[in-house]
């Protein structure tokens, strides 16, 4: 069984702001605990593409990056991978860092060195097996989080077309991958699915594995340093790579942190289902097909021990 910590958004005062909130996260579940001094981490974010309203403000995440700097007395490299569409037709690594600017993510206001995932090309990466049994046999994961001594995952949780829901698993494997890795793991399915078309359930399901699959790579690379906190905040329809959102679908939950991304997504989809106000809002996403196949690939377990804060 493993430990999810769950901080609520309840009895905010002066001394129990977000802030306070993130760092008590922090120091329950242990998020420094693989740190030492001298270390270089890096903080995997969701940075918004340009239409999306819901973005983390940059101190949900500064927060973090200042208690990695404490362990490590080393500022921390922050990242997101470019988007694989560039809608607004200029330089893919030019318009990822201005559209970052505009919603405030920079070196500064986020607290660490803020760069680009695989480059600035986007497909700087190396390989790195996802496993004997693996269809894809290695997948190339991005400069940024590869050549680091240790991972924090930090992902806005959201709805995701293809994924189920965007958490731990998906912002920890896929989404650390390089430009190139990802559009190989896609195989042709289209991860923006504006016109309601959605690919088969086979499709789907072979999609899931690779993304799975690739999460494994992930944690090959970072030698299984890796801490995943999940933001219950604005928990949109869409995912934050999409350029438009619809409302949230539920109050903001707080945050919730591990070391296991199987018990943290889990976990995430049963606080969601326990607090939804209309369930007709979450359709069904297969995400708990996801969780298992997580299980049985070796990436954690889905049976947990909810400890709750506020």
């Amino acid at each position: 069984m493993s430990e999810v910590v769950w901080i609520d958004n309840q009895r905010m005062t002066f001394d129990n702001s977000v802030a306070h909130k993130l760092r008590r996260l922090a120091d329950t579940a242990e998020a420094t605990r693989t740190l030492s001094e001298g270390m270089r981490v890096t903080l995997k974010v969701n940075v918004p593409e340009e239409g999306y309203d819901y973005s983390l403000r940059p101190n949900f995440i500064r927060t973090l990056a200042d208690v990695a700097w404490k362990a490590t007395q080393a500022r921390p490299n922050i990242c997101d991978g470019q988007r694989l569409v560039d809608y607004w037709k200029r330089s893919l690594g030019n318009a990822f860092m201005e559209v970052a600017s505009r919603i405030g993510y920079s070196s500064e206001t986020l607290g660490g060195h803020f760069v680009i995932n695989g480059g600035f090309s986007g497909d700087e990466g190396d390989l790195f097996s996802c496993g004997d049994d693996s269809e894809l046999g290695g997948v190339e994961v991005g400069t940024a989080v590869c050549r680091s001594d240790a991972l924090w995952v930090l992902s806005q949780v959201t709805l995701n077309p293809l994924f189920g829901l965007s958490g731990a698993l998906y912002n920890g494997g896929f989404d650390c991958l390089s430009g190139r890795a990802r559009t190989r793991v896609l195989d042709g399915l289209n991860p923006y699915m504006f016109n309601g078309e959605r690919p088969s359930l086979e499709a789907q399901a072979i999609f899931r594995r690779r993304a799975l699959e690739s999460h494994l790579a992930v944690r090959t690379a970072l030698e299984g340093r890796i801490f995943y906190v999940n933001y219950i905040w604005d928990v949109t329809p869409q995912p934050a790579y999409y350029p438009y959102s619809e409302t949230p679908l539920l109050d903001n939950l707080g945050f919730m942190a591990s070391h296991d991304p199987v018990a943290l997504d889990a976990a995430t989809l049963a606080l969601i289902r326990e607090k939804l106000p209309d369930r007709s809002r979450l359709p069904e996403t297969g995400f708990k097909a996801v969780i298992a196949e997580a299980e049985q690939l070796g990436l954690g377990r889905p049976d947990t021990e909810r400890v709750h804060l506020s």
